[in-house]
């Protein structure tokens, strides 16, 4: 994390114009809601410069007093790159899960009420993440990171750009219709699902990465067994932008 937060700002900006270009590209092609982008484009941009140059660093140093790494064996170290990649997705992807179904319990859901605040879904939507949410949603890759050990330099920026890549796709404002890839990842359908503001929906695709830990714990809820043209987005309460983008 530390070298990512040293990359130059070129560096960073060219990532950005280049997902704007992806993603405004697919969006445009195959968009399934108008979205009114006068009203919510540079309230997106503020929120994403916000979570780029504010969020991230904040959690970092906060992260390096309140974290934990897993007691993992010696032994792992011996194992093949692949194999200890692998085991690293699956941790720290299975601890992501819980801490977004935690997050959305009691007192906690203050940390992460901003992120569900949009009325609207599209790619941009989903940067929003309170410094307090992104200080917990960090603890299960940290938990995890003894998996990786020695491993490539070019590997922490290759994570970086997934979860990015992520989650701009699971906020998607597409319909389409993936097959085994929708039973297997979180896709644009079954998220849009978790950000209704319906309460029928609340406690449904707490999944990150992989939506397996849904099907396996009771929480998965298929695009199938809903209309997504009827759905709304939003949280049902109003609290200052302050408050929620820290997470209190």
């Amino acid at each position: 994390m530390s070298t990512l937060l040293s990359y130059p700002l070129v560096l960073k900006g060219s990532a950005f114009l280049l997902m704007v270009t992806i993603f405004g590209l697919l969006e445009w092609r195959w968009g399934a809601r108008e979205i009114e982008w006068r009203k919510v484009l540079w309230r997106d941009l503020v929120a994403q410069a916000f979570y780029a140059f504010v969020v991230i660093k904040a959690a970092f140093f906060l992260n390096l007093w309140f974290h934990v790494q897993g007691p993992w064996p010696e032994a792992i170290g011996t194992w093949p790159f692949p194999v200890r990649l692998l085991a690293y997705l699956l941790v720290a992807d299975f601890g992501a899960y819980w801490m977004h179904r935690l997050v959305h319990v009691g007192v906690l859901w203050h940390v992460h009420r901003w992120h569900h605040s949009p009325t609207h879904m599209y790619w941009l939507a989903g940067c929003r993440g309170s410094i307090l949410q992104q200080v917990l949603f960090n603890l299960p890759y940290i938990f995890a990171s003894p998996l990786l050990g020695v491993s490539p330099w070019w590997l922490a920026s290759g994570l970086f750009g997934l979860y990015a890549l992520t989650n701009a796709w699971m906020h998607m404002n597409v319909r389409w219709k993936l097959g085994w890839v929708d039973w297997l990842l979180v896709t644009p359908r079954t998220h849009e699902i978790h950000h209704s503001d319906n309460p029928a929906h609340y406690n449904s695709n707490f999944g990150v990465l992989l939506s397996i830990w849904d099907r396996m714990f009771g929480t998965y809820r298929s695009p199938k067994d809903v209309d997504s043209a009827a759905l709304k987005f939003g949280i049902p309460e109003t609290v200052p932008v302050g408050r929620m983008a820290i997470g209190f």
